[in-house]
């Protein structure tokens, strides 16, 4: 397991924003990747599709629309966008604010990072005709996951149209916590807001704050707690394990 931050990541380039990747093969990672991304107001991600990968790109701040051609779709803070492989998909801060997103991708998607995909004068629209199969979903409404020791909702999963990866939001209230099971593909958590203590396989513990990071190779483990004043809320996604790398 590795503990990092979305401000470690290494800076790519993709549009006018800000762009680094956090979790990505030269790192480590084979199955899955988490990207961060901040926007002033106007700025794109340009408009791009993945030949085989899938994306769960999370708003954690501000707000925007989701760009396929000349339709564009509101998104904000909450929000979760789940781009099949192969869908026209593009991020514009259409707000006066600043615009902080997430993304998660399984398999990694190389080109993204080589340069390959930002392409603004060129970039592909959808076909006439096409029906997109991108969703928007709120994050704390999606449906409950029950037996839970916290408040679990199932955002992407297998069961909801995904193949490659799958996407749960965790909300703790104060003394909750719960541990992860080894899986046999990766796993990524982030703490959205708030603070809490992780104890790893080895029985260390760590204090996470606000945007800290957790990767999980397969068969890895951990137990987490809320911790501090305040509810802790956390996105955790994983590699469906067919998705291999």
């Amino acid at each position: 397991m590795k503990i990092l931050n979305l401000q470690s990541g290494t800076p790519f380039q993709m549009g006018k924003g800000k762009n680094w990747r956090v979790v990505h093969p030269d790192m480590g990672s084979k199955q899955l990747t988490l990207n961060h991304g901040v926007h002033a107001p106007g700025q794109e991600f340009t408009q791009h599709y993945h030949d085989a990968s899938e994306d769960a790109i999370v708003v954690l701040e501000g707000g925007g629309a989701i760009r396929q051609g000349a339709v564009y779709t509101p998104i904000a803070a909450g929000d979760v966008i789940f781009v099949p492989a192969g869908e026209v998909h593009g991020t514009v801060n259409t707000t006066p604010n600043m615009a902080r997103l997430i993304s998660f991708q399984a398999p990694p998607d190389m080109a993204l990072y080589r340069g390959e995909r930002d392409t603004p004068n060129t970039a592909p629209t959808p076909q006439d005709g096409h029906r997109s199969n991108v969703q928007v979903i709120n994050m704390a409404r999606s449906g409950p996951v029950f037996g839970k020791s916290a408040e679990w909702r199932s955002v992407v999963s297998p069961q909801k149209g995904s193949v490659h990866l799958a996407l749960d939001y965790i909300y703790l209230n104060e003394g909750e916590g719960f541990a992860h099971e080894p899986i046999d593909s990766e796993s990524i958590y982030v703490l959205r807001d708030g603070s809490a203590e992780v104890t790893t396989d080895a029985g260390e513990i760590c204090a996470l704050e606000r945007h800290d990071v957790l990767f999980l190779a397969p068969g890895d483990t951990f137990s987490l707690s809320q911790a501090g004043d305040g509810p802790a809320a956390i996105i955790s996604c994983w590699a469906v394990a067919a998705s291999g790398g």
